[in-house]
């Protein structure tokens, strides 16, 4: 008769806690009654050129939603060479001209993961057109690619890719990974 009562216990505890992982926010697909969706974004932004909309960006696949980029999540802020898990609500918006559209929020970082030291990002055929390189005129040796922060490696001339910026012409660079609060570097170019 013990044993069965302790069973009986032991069962209603493991039901207890069943119920309870299972309503836990981690596992919700519902936040404040909105449908939730999982976000993974790519660490490495993807060169789109100077002939589309967005020259370059993250893309962030949408789990069972609309697919987007990491600029058009609202309140969310991406760093490069870091990949992310999030939990976003989309919803449907009316556009000016009588479309609808897909607005994106952040909900919830649920990872965050920088690539390793040393990761190497190489960008070939690089249009310069609309200047895609400039310097930081608030900080010495901080330059830009688009709107990603860089640094520039010793024995690189970035002054140089800066003044052939909008050129006309092509250019293939590569980025390391080397973290802090600028997180890459740009060690060559041609």
């Amino acid at each position: 008769m013990k044993l069965k009562k302790s069973a009986n216990i032991l069962s209603i505890i493991f039901a207890a806690t069943f119920l309870v992982s299972c309503g836990s926010s981690d596992d919700s697909t519902e936040v404040d009654g909105l449908p939730t969706y999982i976000v993974n974004v790519e660490s490495t932004p993807h060169y789109f050129g100077v002939d589309s909309d967005i020259n370059i960006d993250a893309v962030a696949q949408v789990q069972n939603g609309t697919d987007t980029v990491a600029s058009d999540i609202y309140g969310f802020e991406y760093e490069f060479g870091t990949s992310y898990e999030l939990r976003v609500w989309q919803l449907e918006i009316a556009a000016s001209d009588s479309s609808s559209g897909i607005s994106t929020e952040l909900v919830e970082v649920i990872s965050a993961t920088p690539d390793a030291i040393g990761t190497s990002y190489v960008y070939n055929e690089v249009t310069l057109e609309g200047n895609p390189f400039t310097a930081n005129e608030q900080t010495a040796g901080v330059y830009a690619f688009y709107q990603y922060e860089f640094l520039c490696a010793e024995n690189v001339d970035c002054d140089g890719l800066v003044a052939i910026a909008d050129s006309g012409g092509l250019v293939s660079v590569e980025f390391e990974y080397t973290g802090g609060e600028v997180p890459i570097t740009l060690v060559w170019w041609n």
